[in-house]
């Protein structure tokens, strides 16, 4: 067993690569071993295999979570828990990649999650109600950053000057404007004017409204 080797420098390491090539599939143990200087076997000593590394780099990032203070207003709490999901998550290169591929083990995962949900029963909520809550709010954010995620992968490609890709942007616009879309336009000109996060933060907003005028109205 090489003595440079520790579990947090083969992480570390995972980690710089994914920044370079933001692509898990693309992640290798042998790539990983390239990058600290070892040989690819001297890994297993560490993680059975790229599964359980995975594993161990979702704790990582769990472990830099910021835990809200709890509130006596469950919205406000739950707010709270996803606005510091969402900066989480991009702090880490394809953390929500890492978060999908990997199985909610870790005793920080299980006990959030766990918290959560005893937010909405405390509140009142049924278990049904808690749980389709918070599974929603956390596919809420998943489907928002895919969607920033394949959005940047598109703008680099047009960026880098992919004629195609260019000419269909050029041709959405002409067609709102030639049919008069002025919903469509004053979507595009609100997406333009507003930051990402914030659109988020709205979206959770509304999401919690709707959830406590549904509660209320049981």
């Amino acid at each position: 067993m090489d003595t440079k080797l520790s579990r947090e420098k083969i992480i570390e390491a995972a980690f710089q690569l994914l920044e370079e090539t933001p692509d898990i599939e693309k992640l290798s143990m042998r790539n990983i071993a390239k990058r600290i200087g070892v040989q690819a076997p001297a890994l297993y000593w560490y993680f059975q295999n790229k599964q359980a590394l995975l594993q161990s780099m979702a704790e990582e990032i769990e472990q830099h979570f910021e835990t809200p203070e709890e509130s006596s207003d469950w919205k406000e709490t739950l707010f709270s828990y996803m606005e510091n999901y969402y900066d989480l998550y991009l702090k880490f290169p394809c953390a929500l990649e890492i978060e999908m591929n990997t199985i909610p083990s870790s005793s920080l995962r299980l006990t959030r999650y766990n918290t959560m949900l005893g937010i909405l029963r405390t509140a009142g909520f049924s278990i049904e109600a808690s749980y389709t809550a918070v599974n929603g709010l956390q596919h809420l954010l998943f489907g928002l950053l895919i969607d920033i995620s394949e959005e940047k992968q598109l703008y680099s490609k047009i960026f880098e000057g992919d004629k195609y890709l260019n000419q269909q942007v050029v041709l959405m616009k002409q067609y709102v404007t030639d049919n008069e879309l002025t919903y469509v336009e004053e979507s595009f000109a609100y997406r333009q004017q507003k930051k990402q996060k914030d659109t988020f933060k709205r979206m959770i907003t509304l999401f919690l409204d709707s959830l406590d005028g549904a509660h209320h109205s049981d």
